[in-house]
This record gives structure tokens, sequence and C-alpha cells, in this order.
């Protein structure tokens, strides 16, 4: 068997700064320049639909088994709080393993003010996590990615 490198990483879903879910996970033949690849925007979009469409169905069951107790209470939340909740998903590079602080290198902002709070609060990816991260190791060690986008480099390296 030949000598891989691995590179440490961290999945992190918070929301309102709250961890939902936090994993290490460590990434064979870490390919840098996947960062910057369509792929790997890809592959956190999909993840962040598939997590919007989770809380739409539960939000939707919820209303549904609720429906007398809604239609006559007062709204849950005031207006000012609106906007405040909201889930962010990164990825990151372990950049110091005692203290295991991450270089996030992506980040997605998926707003969830408008389900229920007890349906955005009870959000569990857990099940879904080993194939979450199996995708996300996938590009991240990719050889052949898609670095342009109609003609547009999607990153320039300054230096």
């Amino acid at each position: 068997m030949q000598n891989q490198e691995v590179t440490k990483m961290e999945f992190l879903l918070t929301n309102g700064g709250n961890i939902i879910i936090q994993r290490h996970f460590n990434v064979r033949n870490y390919n840098p320049d996947s960062r910057y690849s369509w792929e790997l925007y890809e592959v956190v979009k999909k993840i962040s639909n598939e997590i919007s469409e989770d809380l739409k169905q539960k939000n939707f069951e919820y209303m549904c088994d609720n429906q007398e107790f809604i239609y006559a209470s007062e709204p849950v939340e005031k207006e000012e709080s609106w906007g405040k909740d909201n889930f962010l998903l990164q990825i990151g590079t372990i950049e110091d393993e005692v203290t295991l602080t991450a270089n996030v290198f992506i980040s997605r902002i998926l707003p969830t003010y408008y389900f229920h709070p007890k349906v955005r609060y009870t959000v569990d990816i857990r099940p879904k996590i080993r194939r979450i991260l199996a995708e996300i190791t996938e590009v991240l060690s990719a050889d052949e990615l898609t670095m342009t986008q109609n003609g547009y480099e999607l990153y320039v390296n300054e230096q």
C-alpha cells in the first residue's frame, strides 16, 4: 500500500452560533485547488438544499399536526428576531491539532426563520452525515475539477 498524505478537515453546522453538528474527518490526497472548484460549490449547495427540504417537510408535518393550535394562537416569534436565526454550514482544514481550530474555506447560510422554532431547533442530519462527508471528501481529493464557469476563472491567485 502506498503512502498517502492525510489532511484533517472539519464539517460544522450551527444555528445562531449554537453547534448542531460538528465532525472532524480525514481527506487522503487532498487537492488544495478543490477549495475553488465548481464541484465543491455544487456539493455544498446540494447539502444545503437537502437540509432545507427536510425542514420544509418537517414544518409541513408540524403545521398539519398542530393546525388547531396554530390558527388560534399569537405569532410564535417577534418579527425583530427574524433573520437572526440562520444555519451556517462551514467546511475547513484543521490548522492546529491541539485546539482543533479550522481555517474555513467554504461556508453557506441557510435562512431558517420562516420555519417554526420547534422544527428548526430539532433538525437532525446525523443519519446522513456519513454520506455527506463521503461526498465532500470525494470532491476535496479529486484531481480533475472544473475551475472555470462561463469562460471565467472561479479563483484568481493574486500572488
